[in-house]
């Protein structure tokens, strides 16, 4: 674990030794191309805090998201408010939509500019599955929301009314709505157009004085994020981090009943940390990965004690129970995530479920080597045994002991195994034929 997290904070490290090296009085371009989520608000962040340093003329986000999580976003809107630099929010290329989520992250810059055949808006406020939400608590959740916009746009003189009525009646605006609308400042073709079009223009800064940009024939240095964090980018996602935490208890649960098989413990280990880190970055509710560890335990319990498949069933709801709260609800959050977080662990609850089944069969198998396999087995005594003598027993020829005298010939049982002797008992009325 600690590996980990040295990898991941030398990842994030990466951009700010670029950042020395940038040139100075430039335009910085980074994207957000993906659904929001912390490793995204950490990477706009950091890159804004570098672009003040590095003296940065202009920082200009490039969007293209269908939303994600609203602390995540509001993450992002405190960094740009609080930017030392002029930020633009330019929602590119064409056919890309700024949406929900990214309709705030839009509306928190200084500058909002759209590329032709764009849109944006659509942030109503639904569960994280996608449903709508109960009537209070949708009002109260709308209201914030609604808040929370009025606070990103009046200040910077657009119309509050356009912009609440994306949050309250969903509406979404078209490039030339949103221009008409003065929703936004500049529709421009692509980056170079935009930056012409900036060039002489008075922003208004939030908690600071007005600037004018100047960002004629600026060079432009594009941030991007690492590989490393890219690939925490998508493990940051409920539903990925979901399925790793799953398969990680599947890949454990495996390996304990089959010892030795290695691959699932291998596999499951790795999932289990991947997991693990994700959570540590999303809104978990930590009681639902007790459930879910209390169903993989109740599981095991099937296994070693005899319940009638009581355990099991206790397993299979806590699991999915886990499932249900194991996010906290986030109102901006991409649709579909608590289904698909549900029918995962109601999948896995079938595959522990099935692997528990196995294991009770294996269990009840009779036993085929060692001494274990030699009891109960009827043979004929090769001699008389008065206190001691021979029997021919699965293959060998062994020592044997009775509890009562034995005649040659007759039917004996093995009834216990002591070091290299067995011990046997007469069978009533039966002698070999």
């Amino acid at each position: 674990m600690r590996l980990l997290v040295a990898v991941t904070v030398l990842s994030l490290a990466i951009p700010a030794v670029a950042a020395a090296e940038a040139a100075p009085g430039s335009a910085w371009l980074l994207d957000i191309d993906r659904d929001i989520n912390a490793v995204t608000a950490t990477f706009v962040a950091d890159t804004l805090r570098e672009a003040g340093a590095a003296g940065a003329r202009v920082v200009v986000i490039r969007l293209n998201t269908p939303g994600g999580r609203l602390d995540s976003t509001r993450e992002i809107a405190q960094a740009i408010l609080g930017a030392k630099v002029p930020v633009v929010g330019y929602v590119s290329p064409p056919g890309a939509q700024a949406a929900s989520a990214g309709f705030l992250v839009l509306m928190a810059c200084d500058v909002a500019a759209m590329a032709p055949g764009t849109n944006t808006g659509s942030a109503s406020p639904v569960g994280s599955g996608g449903e709508e939400l109960p009537k209070t608590l949708g009002k109260k959740i709308t209201e914030d929301a609604s808040a929370l916009v009025r606070s990103l746009v009046g200040p910077r003189g657009r119309p509050e009314d356009l912009a609440i009525k994306a949050v309250t009646e969903a509406v979404s605006y078209s490039d030339k709505e949103a221009l008409e609308k003065k929703l936004v400042e500049v529709v421009a073709r692509d980056l170079p157009d935009l930056l012409a079009q900036l060039d002489g223009r008075t922003v208004k800064r939030v908690g600071g004085p007005d600037v004018v940009l100047k960002t004629a024939g600026l060079g432009v240095d594009e941030r991007r994020m690492t590989a490393m964090q890219r690939a925490l980018g998508v493990i940051a996602s409920p539903t990925v981090a979901a399925l790793l935490l799953l398969l990680g208890l599947v890949g454990i649960y495996a390996e304990m009943q089959n010892p030795g098989a290695v691959f699932p413990g291998v596999i499951g280990g790795i999932s289990l940390l991947l997991a693990l880190f994700a959570l540590s970055v999303l809104p978990t509710n930590w009681a639902a990965i007790g459930l879910l560890l209390l169903g993989v335990l109740f599981f095991f319990l099937e296994v070693k004690l005899t319940a009638h498949g009581l355990f099991a069933i206790g397993g299979g709801i806590a699991m999915i129970l886990g499932a249900v709260l194991l996010f906290h609800r986030d109102e901006l959050a991409p649709k579909g995530e608590l289904w698909f977080v549900v029918g995962i662990a109601a999948t896995t609850s079938l595959i522990l479920a099935g692997l528990s089944l196995k294991a009770l069969a294996i269990q009840r198998l009779p036993q085929r080597t060692g001494a274990g396999a030699l009891l109960g087995q009827v043979v004929a005594a090769r001699e008389a045994i008065a206190d001691t003598g021979w029997v021919f027993v699965d293959g060998a020829l062994w020592e044997a002991r009775a509890e009562k005298p034995v005649e040659a010939g007759e039917l004996v049982e093995v009834v216990a195994v002591e070091g290299l002797r067995v011990v046997v008992r007469p069978v009533k009325g039966r002698r070999e034929a």
